[in-house]
């Protein structure tokens, strides 16, 4: 009877021992001996039923019989690693073409956060709006404080006394300044607006010539 639970025992470390795989060559993995001991190796070689290999931790080399390994698990790296630099693709494949706007409203708040052209329009504008609101303002108070000293004058000595223009030409020229200026800044923009719903129409550059010939004298222009 104890010969045959001995025989079992040898048929059953013979099996166990049949499905220890060792790879013939390996570059990285671990190995389970069988005393449950774990080696982190490098460049595994498997030859004449001797493990040769390099510990990772070490960096020495060292060996094992195949008897004493329960088991090794390589660490195969993936096919084709790529990094996320090279996975990044170039913006100009990725992001989606922009479309064009068409409200005009769109197109100006567009322009007034990317167009340079259009944003210099405005600031010039808002100046000329600045100088047109000083100016009637000095207009305005130059034109009060005048009537007042006037009637101021009228009461105490029965004649009027006339009041100073310096507030009243600076403000006019303020305002007429400004008035300029705004038309200035707004012809700016509306034409950076044009350019932007003109930018994808066909293009040319039309060049004139001076023709003369026996019909006289005239003008060809080309494409």
């Amino acid at each position: 009877m104890k010969k045959i639970f001995t025989l079992l025992f040898a048929v059953a470390s013979l099996a166990a021992y049949s499905q220890i795989s060792i790879p013939a060559n390996s570059s990285k993995g671990t190995i389970v001996t069988q005393d449950n001991t774990t080696i982190e190796y490098r460049d595994l070689k498997y030859e004449k039923g001797k493990v040769t290999y390099k510990n990772a931790q070490t960096g020495i080399e060292e060996f094992l019989y195949d008897n004493s390994v329960k088991s090794i698990l390589e660490k195969t790296n993936p096919e084709n690693p790529v990094s996320a630099e090279n996975t990044s693709v170039s913006p100009a494949l990725t992001e989606r073409k922009e479309e064009k706007l068409t409200s005009l409203s769109e197109i100006r708040g567009y322009l007034r956060q990317n167009n340079r052209s259009y944003k210099s329009g405005r600031t010039v504008s808002d100046i000329g709006s600045g100088l047109i609101i000083g100016g009637g303002a000095a207009f305005l108070i130059g034109g009060l404080s005048n009537v007042s000293k006037a009637e101021k004058s009228t009461l105490s000595s029965g004649a009027a006394k006339k009041g100073s223009s310096t507030p009243l030409i600076c403000g006019i020229i303020a305002m007429a300044g400004g008035v300029v200026m705004k038309i200035a800044g707004g012809a700016q923009m509306r034409n950076a607006v044009k350019e932007y719903q003109n930018a994808d129409a066909g293009k040319f550059t039309p060049v004139y010539y001076v023709v003369n010939d026996g019909n006289g004298v005239g003008m060809l222009m080309k494409f």
